[in-house]
C-alpha cells in the first residue's frame, strides 16, 4: 500500500487503445474544481494506437497527473473484464488518496464540481464508505441531451444514507464509477481479488465496510458502445454468466450472501430449465472463463453438460429456486442449500 500522504482524492483512470477518447476524459477531470489536494493516476494497458503518448503529454503539462502502465497479459486473462480488473488493480496500487474514484478513459464528466460535492458528502458522513451519484447514460454518437439519468428509484433522495440491504434489495448497485470510495486503510483489496478486481467487486467490497450516502446528481457520462464488455455477451452465454454472477459474488462476500441470492435471478431459471432437456451451445471463451471457478454448475457447463444425475441436480436447483420465489426468498437455510447445490 502507498505510504501516508496529504492527498485527499485519487482519481483513477484506466485506458487501452482509446486515443480518440482519452483527451475528452482527462479534460473533463481537469475542469473539476476540487478544494483539497488530489491526484490523477492514469494506467494504460499496453496501448498500441498512440494512447500512451497522449497520456504522457498530459503528464508533462499537468503535474497533478501521473502516468503508469501495466500489461494485463501477465494475469493470463480469458475475458476483457479480467484485463480491466488487472488494470484497475494496477492504478489503485499507485494511488495514495484518502478517497478514490474510478473512471474509464472512454467516459467523462459533464460538470465541474461533482467530485467536490461527493467529497463534502463523505466528510459530513464519516460512517459512510461510499458516496453514490447516478450516471448519465448516452449512446455512442448521440448528443449528450439524448441521454438519461440512471438508476431511478423512489428511495433515492439527495443526502439519504443507505445500508447494504437498501442498495442490494433495491438493485441500486449501478456502475462502480458512480461511487466515490473511502480507502480501507487496513487491507489492500487488490491482493485478494487480482484480475477479478472489477467494477462490481470493488463496489461490493466497500459496501461491506460502511453505508452509502447519495447525492442527487448524474454527472458521470457513461457512453454505451456497441463493442463494450456489457454488450459483447449474447444468448445463452449471457444468460449463464448472469445466472452465476450472484453466486460468484456470494463466494467473495459471504457477509452479503443471503441478500445477493435473494434477488430475482431469471437467468438461473432459464439456463437450468433449458439444460435439463437440451444441450446449450456456448462459445469457447465462455467455457474457458467458467473453467476458472469451482462448483457444480460451472463444472457442468464447462465439461459438456453430461450425465443423468447432473440433470437431476439441475432439476433440484430449479425446484428449490421456484419454492424460494414463492416464499419471497426469506428462508436463509434454503438460500444456503441453493448456494451449495450450485457452487459445491
Amino acid at each position: 500500500m502507498p505510504g501516508e500522504t496529504n492527498i485527499a482524492l485519487s482519481i483513477l483512470v484506466i485506458s487501452h487503445n482509446q486515443k480518440d477518447y482519452i483527451s475528452r476524459c482527462l479534460d473533463s477531470i481537469l475542469r473539476q474544481r476540487i478544494n483539497e489536494p488530489f491526484e490523477i493516476i492514469v494506467s494504460d494497458d499496453n496501448s498500441s494506437d498512440g494512447t500512451w503518448q497522449i497520456i504522457k503529454e498530459y503528464e508533462q503539462q499537468y503535474p497533478v497527473i501521473k502516468a503508469v502502465q501495466c500489461n494485463s497479459d501477465e494475469c493470463k486473462p480469458v475475458t476483457r473484464s479480467e484485463r480491466c480488473g488487472w488494470n484497475k488493480a494496477n492504478v489503485y496500487n499507485h494511488a495514495s488518496g484518502e478517497f478514490f474514484v474510478n473512471i474509464d478513459a472512454d467516459d467523462y464528466l459533464k460538470s465541474d464540481d461533482i467530485y467536490q460535492t461527493q467529497l463534502d458528502a463523505l466528510r459530513r458522513n464519516p460512517d459512510c464508505s461510499m458516496c453514490q451519484q447516478r450516471v448519465w447514460q448516452v449512446k455512442d454518437g448521440q448528443p449528450l441531451s439524448s441521454g438519461y439519468a440512471w438508476p431511478q428509484h423512489p428511495i433515492l433522495k439527495d443526502g439519504i444514507v443507505l445500508d447494504h440491504s437498501d442498495i442490494i434489495q433495491n438493485d441500486l448497485i449501478g456502475v462502480n464509477p458512480t461511487y466515490m470510495i473511502r480507502r480501507n486503510a487496513k487491507e489492500n483489496p487488490t491482493e485478494k481479488y487480482g484480475k477479478w478486481y472489477d467494477d462490481t467487486v470493488i463496489t461490493y467490497y466497500h459496501l461491506q465496510l460502511g453505508k452509502v450516502v447519495f447525492v442527487d446528481r448524474a454527472d458521470y457520462v457513461w457512453v454505451q458502445y456497441g463493442t463494450s464488455i456489457s454488450n459483447s455477451d449474447k444468448g445463452w452465454d449471457r444468460e449463464l454468466l448472469y445466472a452465476l454472477l450472484p453466486f460468484h459474488h456470494a463466494h467473495y462476500f459471504p457477509q452479503l450472501k443471503s441478500l445477493l441470492l435473494a434477488q430475482p435471478n431469471l437467468n438461473l431459471v432459464h439456463v437450468t430449465k433449458e439444460s435439463v432437456f437440451h444441450k446449450i451451445r456456448l462459445q469457447d471463451i465462455t467455457i474457458q472463463y467458467i473453467k476458472q471457478f469451482d462448483g457444480f454448475v460451472p463444472n457442468y457447463f464447462a465439461n459438456g453438460q453430461k450425465g443423468i444425475w447432473s440433470k437431476l441436480r439441475l432439476a433440484r436447483i430449479l425446484f428449490l429456486y421456484k419454492q424460494l420465489r414463492k416464499s419471497s426468498h426469506k428462508d436463509e437455510k434454503a438460500l444456503d442449500k441453493l448456494y451449495r447445490l450450485v457452487m459445491q
